[in-house]
């Protein structure tokens, strides 16, 4: 089969790649990446996508999730679906939903919210990389995030009659929000995770090892705010 794909609808070319037949070598490589991809990251055909990301089936939304992180579609056009995936119960459509927000820099109160919960999230991949988002992004972003954990978002509304016990049933969570935060800005300080690690002993050892991985892309932030400073002031 020729690697012109024109002619195929996304939908048929998804369902292509999945039905068990052969369509010719490399045939699913090239219709996904070269493809479908290249239409979603366009803002082309985005129904399909958003079917999955909206399915009840968790294989689909994950495999939803999935196509989302690699194919990037431009942000005004997913961001009412993708904030849904912040609340999926699988851990992997929630932290696909983070590196989406990443990678577009979409923000607004109602993420802030989101990511506050991410934050909290007890799948330690899910918290790591919201930790490593508030540790990348803009200033004023981290800013008014940071702020908004303060002030308690993200953290659950315990139904519980007596306010004393509300606050006790909290407390662990604000603790461990402002952990998250303070481990962010101290990265965004360019602090080294070793460091951080060394001095913050509560913080499971996991998430540290995941923004280890993540310490290129952590520095080459600091480096382009850094860069973005130096413009924005002036010679």
């Amino acid at each position: 089969m020729s690697s012109d794909f024109t002619a195929y609808s996304t939908n048929d070319l998804l369902r292509m790649i999945y039905d068990g037949e052969y369509h010719g070598k490399d045939f699913a490589y090239n219709a996904l990446w070269g493809t479908v991809f290249g239409r979603w990251r366009k803002g082309i055909d985005l129904e399909p996508l958003i079917a999955l990301l909206q399915s009840e089936k968790s294989g689909e939304r994950e495999r939803g999730a999935f196509y989302l992180d690699e194919a990037d579609p431009p942000a005004d056009r997913m961001a009412d679906v993708v904030i849904k995936l912040a609340d999926d119960p699988v851990g992997h459509c929630r932290w696909r939903f983070v590196a989406y927000v990443t990678n577009s820099r979409l923000y607004s109160d109602a993420f802030a919210d989101r990511l506050a919960a991410c934050l909290l999230d007890h799948d330690l991949y899910v918290r790591a990389r919201t930790i490593f988002w508030a540790a990348v992004v803009e200033d004023d972003m981290f800013a008014n995030f940071s702020d908004a954990v303060v002030s308690g978002a993200g953290i659950k509304r315990y139904n519980i009659n007596n306010p004393k016990n509300t606050a006790s049933w909290r407390e662990p969570e604000r603790r461990r929000a402002a952990r998250g935060i303070e481990i962010a800005q101290r990265l965004r300080a360019g602090e080294s995770v070793t460091s951080i690690r060394e001095s913050v002993p509560d913080e499971d050892s996991y998430s540290f090892d995941q923004l280890s991985l993540l310490g290129h892309a952590t520095k080459r932030a600091l480096e382009r705010r850094t860069a973005e400073a130096g413009s924005a002031s002036g010679p």
